[in-house]
Order: structure tokens, then sequence, then C-alpha cells
């Protein structure tokens, strides 16, 4: 770690050495799409509705007979039909009649204006007292309206919410292709470490960084498995992470990665394959590792929980969003920094903050932590990055904070 490298150089590396990983497809059906990303541009293939509907409970009418009438000189018309939901009508409209249809119904032939029922009067002979005048167009969505035929809808990387798939539904998109989901093996390292489910012996810390880390996988879409716990042994790391990278398309060491009696990622992930950096001018974070085995990324996490949790966030989160086809749409939230915070260290520093105040109106606290220490993730909502070449920040000073 005598070379490190600053965070643009790191991220630059990252994008450079696996920009050619093309990320595979698979079709699924629509009730399996949630949160997945869209291979391909989704084009419409039929008119969005597919036919002329009503907005409202009333009658279909042609505008021009409801022209100039009111309550004390209504339009008299005749009522010919009625629209029964889910059908079409052979019903066809003139200046002198009108139909009933029902909310969503289809409007017949030769009507292009819906009065709603409250503003006519049924005199119980047939005919039908028509006491406001209508626009053409007046409550009723045309054929196409919504989604016009040949439409592009949804281009190749938007990730599907509840929303896109109600438009998937509306198109009879039954099936759509999307981006596999990255495959992540997470190994935990360090004859320190017990399983979350195990009674802790002296000495002994539980597992945090592969829930952690799992877990973040899983909300970004990923398809995280956790291989478990390896010691402090390098012939068994070796194997685990040989096998992880084959049965994966990216791997996560955490712990291991410094330059300790112990710490042999480096060595493994050398030995398997090409090291690119070893170190990271950042903090917390600097013993962080990138290489490759084959044609998958790997990465040696520092084993501090908070450490290992922004480097991913910062550079293995946009590596496997490009891996599924889209972009991080994460945005920054800005707020004013209530506390000064000076920063001499030399390299990118990472601080969790906490948020306060109105919208609009945000305010932010610096919780000093050590990166050791995981409390920082659940009492705060997200962290600011301060520049290498700065000082510091001053109080009522504005700053971006990445959201967890």
């Amino acid at each position: 770690m005598l070379n490190v490298k600053t965070s643009e150089q790191a991220r630059d590396i990252i994008c450079s050495s696996f920009k050619d990983s093309i990320p595979g497809f698979e079709a699924v059906e629509i009730e399996d799409c949630l949160g997945r990303i869209l291979y391909e541009d989704i084009r419409c293939g039929e008119p969005v509705p597919g036919f002329d509907r009503s907005t409202v409970d009333g009658y279909a009418v042609a505008a021009s007979s409801t022209f100039g009438c009111s309550d004390s000189m209504p339009a008299i018309l005749k009522q010919t039909a009625e629209v029964i939901m889910g059908q079409e009508t052979p019903a066809q409209i003139d200046a002198d009649s009108c139909a009933y249809v029902p909310t969503g119904g289809h409007i017949p032939f030769g009507a292009n204006a819906m009065v709603m029922i409250e503003h006519t009067e049924d005199y119980g002979d047939g005919t039908l007292g028509i006491l406001r005048p209508c626009a053409p167009g007046s409550n009723i969505i045309f054929k196409g309206d919504d989604v016009k035929k040949g439409t592009v809808v949804f281009r190749r990387g938007t990730r599907l919410s509840c929303a896109e798939i109600g438009v998937l539904a509306a198109l009879g998109q039954a099936r759509v292709k999307v981006f596999k989901r990255p495959r992540v093996a997470v190994i935990s390292t360090g004859d320190e470490l017990a399983d979350v489910r195990s009674k802790l012996l002296a000495g002994q810390i539980r597992d945090v960084n592969g829930y952690v880390l799992c877990s973040s996988l899983e909300a970004i879409g990923c398809e995280p498995v956790h291989s478990g716990i390896i010691k402090d042994d390098a012939g068994d790391l070796l194997g685990s992470v040989r096998l992880a990278c084959e049965s994966s398309d990216l791997v996560l060491i955490s712990g291991g990665s410094s330059v300790g009696v112990k710490d042999a990622v480096f060595q493994t992930i050398d030995a398997l394959g090409e090291v690119f950096f070893h170190g990271i001018s950042i903090k917390p974070g600097k013993p962080t590792i990138c290489g490759k085995v084959g044609s998958v990324p790997v990465f040696g996490l520092p084993g501090h929980p908070l450490a290992a949790y922004f480097i991913f966030d910062i550079f293995v989160r946009p590596l496997l969003f490009s891996l599924m086809g889209a972009c991080d749409a994460r945005r920054p939230s800005i707020a004013v920094l209530d506390t000064a915070i000076p920063s001499n260290h030399g390299r990118e520093e990472c601080v969790p903050v906490k948020i306060y105040g109105d919208e609009g109106d945000l305010c932010c606290s610096p919780v000093f932590i050590k990166s050791g220490l995981i409390s920082a993730l659940s009492s705060t909502h997200g962290y600011i990055r301060i520049p290498r070449d700065c000082e510091g920040l001053s109080k009522g000073e504005p700053v971006k904070i990445t959201l967890y």
C-alpha cells in the first residue's frame, strides 16, 4: 500500500478494467419483474386504451347538440341505447339522440362528448333533457390517448417499479427481457469472527460485514451468496476465492486486506489473477484491493464495518449497476452543516451525518465515530465526502449528502 490511488484514479481503473463486461439477460414473467432492469426498449404494440371510453357515468352525445342549452332551456334528446361494460355497442349517435354509458364504457360511433348524469333530466318517456352544454372531447379518453401504438414507452436500463409494471400490464406485456441479477459472492475473513447464531467466545466478534454487504446487494437488485467465514488460512482462502470466482459475477472479500502477517487477500487475488491496486487515499477504507480472477471482479474490503460499507457504496455499487445495464439513480440531498469539520488527513474523508429540519431547509450534524464501529449506519442517514485537498468544512456550509 505504498502507492495508494486517489478515489478518482480508483474509479477510473475500475471502469476501464471492467468496461467490456457484458451483462446477460433473461425473460421473466410480469409477476417477477419488480425491481428488475429492462434489457431492451418496450414499444407499444397496440393503442392504450384500445377504444374511446367514458370517464364519467352519463350520456354520450354529439357535443354540438348541447350548445346553448341550460336549466331553463334544455336540449331534448332521445335515448337510443345503453352501453354494457366490456362490450362494444353497435349504436350510432346523431344530433337528436344519446346513449347511456357507464364510467369506462365504450363510446358509440358519432358521439364526441359525455354529459355527466348529474347534468341531465330523465323525462320518463325515452327522452332526456341536457342541462349543461359540453365541448367536443369532454369526459372522454380517446383511443391511444394514454399510449399511442409504436411509442417507445420504456427505455433499456429502466428499473421497474410498481408504476412501470402497471403500464406493462396495460400493454399486455406478460413477459419481459431483463438484465440478469449479478451473482455476488460475499466472503468474510478472520480468526476472530463468529457467525451471528454462535455464542461468542473470548476475543471473538460476530460477522457484521457479511450481512451488511448481502443486504446492500439485495437492495440494489443483485443476488448475494453469503459464502460464510474463512479463517486466516492462506490455503482455505485461496480455495474459497477460486470457487467463488467460478460461480459468481463478482466477489467481495471483507477483512484481510491490510498488510498484517495474516492479511492474505492481496496474495490470494495475485495468485489467482491480477491486482489492479492496493490502497485508496480515503478514510475510512484505505486498505482496499481491486483485481480480477479471469473476467470476475474481486474486491478486498476493509474489515471494519463502516469502512467496508463506504467502499462498497462508493466503488462497488456503481460497477454493479453497470453490470445490470443501468446507472445509480441516487441524487444527493443538500443540507447545511451545523458543525465545522476539520480534515487534514491528506486523503478523502467520509463522515456520517444525521439530517434534521424541514424539506428545503435541511441541516445535518456530523457523527464522529471510529471505523471499527457499526452503530453509525443505523444512527445516521447518510454521509458526506470531504476532498483530500480540503482542510475541512465550515459551519453553515451547504454540503451534499449521499443517503444510505
